[in-house]
């Protein structure tokens, strides 16, 4: 039998007549509320998979027709009350929120408008159990989401990776880790330091202070006081705000306008802002007199306490989300140079497929532009760990996650780091590099002053081995000549050993230089390269599905939601295209005996190194 032949849509749809049960079984908590505006009801249809590939009635119809989504009423019954007033099914709702992103609407109400349309949104209500009578607004999608929150949503992501590991699209063997960011809906106001106190900055004692400046500049109108700007600012409060810069030199605190005011002739009756606001600073029989009035330019204010004459407001620089920072990366059209990104970074795990060619996210973590992706992978590793019993052989990331903690972690979860080297100004000049003793590898060099070579790793005492194989007898002349100027070969007290001289490099000693299967190595690369697969799915949700260009969050919780989503549309649109395109290519193969489609479905060769690492039969 051929390998691929189980991912055909019959028998996908086969094993999941048995896993379907078996979820709805493991998630029996009953649902408090009777009352429901809809009412979703899993029903077997049949999908039909054109020649060219494409899905009649699109991924909705497919994915509605396979995978049994009950189980979400009992997973968030215990946010619902039995004494609530009628609510809408929430599979119905999460389903409509899914096949929105599916069919490419990133904005709720173009989707809500189709789901209106007496035929063109059918389909939709049919597939969620909404009838024309109920259908929800905008308000209920926010509202619904509010109500599950991250954990929930984590929750149903992690019931689909399951069943994906139930048919054997996921193995969970070579996990891919890479963040990238997106922008909030928010608009950044050019402040960096921006805490909570923030939006309430009382200032003390400035009706009596801006009372004493207007009354100065009215005694003095011959220095051409007259419609200058009079300018109130308090010092910056924010505890975030550093004392020092990197160079030790100390940083000038800031201060944040009030309000902004000047001086200016009575043009006839005043507005009721005028007056209010010559009253307010006890000026207005002094300004009557010279028939002036204060004009108002800009004012932050939106708190006055007459008592102690304080005013309490709003920085003017303080953005809408203050949950998003700023975070930098390469500009993807000009890589020389950088960009700043003020919104969030998702950070992703993706499990590579080697044998099915496939790349599909197991795990998602939320958080802010400028927060440490590196500490992340553990986070994400946590998700796999605790909802999947599997074993992870592999996990690759980039320079950003060469942190220690994360070397120990993966290693005590029995899986290989396979993490770029940051070298965070380490001298790598050939002098101090033949001090140390061993290259920018962790390879070391032989007393000769030749770099050994990897020898196997000793799992037992966590070492690496390298030799020199006696590289100095396989040496050509002019090379040989030079080497023995420096070092004389026929002294070496390891020319009589097998392999030469021979050293150990211990993880304990060098954790995050040496590795189990060793750097440089064309095995080390080979499974390096796979890294891209987290950085193609990251491109697919940004580019292809679009749910991070420019969503319309502003704030943590919702951005850790939609990236939760994220996660779950592209999960179930890659495994589905999957199963599409086997299934198409084998109807093809029995009309056609092509050999090019049979080409095409055999499995793909995998190096033996790469096999016995990941243990595939």
């Amino acid at each position: 039998m051929n390998p691929f032949e189980k991912f055909t849509i019959a028998n996908i749809s086969r094993k999941l007549n048995q896993i379907n049960p078996e979820i709805s079984l493991s998630h029996q908590n009953p649902f408090p509320n009777l009352s429901l505006l809809s009412h979703y009801e899993f029903k077997k249809r049949f999908v039909k998979i054109m020649p060219n590939g494409d899905i009649q009635g699109g991924y909705a119809k497919m994915i509605i027709s396979l995978i049994n989504f009950s189980f979400i009423r009992s997973l968030v019954a215990h946010c619902y009350s039995a004494k609530g007033p009628p609510c809408y099914d929430p599979p119905s709702i999460f389903l409509l929120d899914l096949f929105r992103y599916l069919d490419g609407f990133q904005n709720m109400r173009q989707f809500l408008e189709l789901l209106r349309d007496k035929d063109r949104g059918r389909a939709y209500r049919k597939y969620a159990g909404i009838s024309m009578d109920n259908i929800p607004c905008e308000g209920t999608f926010s509202n619904f989401r509010a109500r599950l929150g991250e954990n929930l949503y984590n929750e149903i992501f992690h019931v689909l990776v399951g069943i994906f590991h139930q048919l054997q699209m996921i193995t969970f063997k070579i996990l891919a880790h890479d963040g990238t960011l997106y922008p909030t809906w928010a608009r950044y106001k050019g402040c960096t330091y921006f805490c909570d106190q923030c939006a309430s900055i009382t200032v003390e004692n400035v009706i009596g202070k801006v009372r004493n400046q207007i009354l100065y500049r009215l005694n003095n109108l011959s220095n051409n006081n007259l419609g200058s700007e009079i300018r109130v600012k308090a010092p910056c409060p924010s505890h975030r705000f550093p004392e020092k810069n990197k160079n030790g030199k100390e940083i000038k605190r800031p201060r944040i306008e009030l309000f902004a005011c000047r001086l200016a002739f009575a043009d006839g009756e005043l507005s009721e802002e005028q007056k209010n606001t010559a009253i307010l600073f006890g000026v207005e029989d002094e300004l009557r007199k010279q028939n002036l009035c204060i004009q108002t330019i800009r004012s932050n204010v939106f708190s006055i306490n007459f008592e102690d004459e304080s005013i309490t407001i709003s920085c003017p620089k303080l953005p809408k989300d203050t949950d998003a920072r700023i975070g930098v990366r390469r500009n993807p059209k000009n890589p020389n140079k950088k960009e700043k990104i003020f919104g969030y970074n998702l950070v992703l795990s993706t499990s590579v497929e080697v044998q099915l060619k496939i790349e599909l996210p197991v795990a998602v973590t939320n958080i802010a532009g400028n927060a440490e992706e590196g500490s992340q992978i553990i986070q994400n590793k946590e998700q796999v760990h605790n909802h999947h019993h599997t074993e992870v052989k592999v996990d690759i990331a980039d320079a950003k996650y060469d942190i220690i903690n994360n070397y120990n972690y993966i290693r005590s979860k029995g899986s290989i780091p396979i993490i770029d080297y940051n070298r965070r100004r380490e001298d790598l000049s050939k002098t101090a590099i033949l001090k140390r003793g061993y290259d920018q590898n962790g390879w070391p060099f032989a007393p000769c002053g030749l770099l050994a070579r990897p020898n196997g790793f000793d799992q037992k005492n966590q070492r690496l081995t390298f030799c020199c194989f006696k590289q100095c007898l396989k040496l050509r002349r002019k090379a040989l000549q030079d080497l023995q100027a420096l070092y004389s070969i026929s002294q070496c007290p390891h020319i009589k050993n097998q392999t030469g001289y021979a050293r150990h490099m211990y993880i304990k000693e060098h954790p995050r230089l040496v590795n189990e299967i060793p750097r440089g190595t064309k095995r080390y690369n080979t499974i390096k390269n796979m890294r891209s697969a987290s950085e193609r799915a990251n491109s697919t949700i940004k580019e292809d599905i679009r749910i991070l260009e420019k969503p319309r969050v502003v704030d943590g919780p919702r951005a850790n939601i939609l990236a939760q989503m994220a996660g779950i549309v592209l999960l179930l649109k890659r495994a589905f295209s999957f199963i599409a395109k086997i299934t198409n290519r084998f109807r093809k193969l029995f009309k056609t005996n092509d050999p090019a489609i049979k080409e095409k479905l055999k499995p793909p060769f995998i190096t033996k190194s790469i096999r016995n690492i990941i243990q595939l039969e």
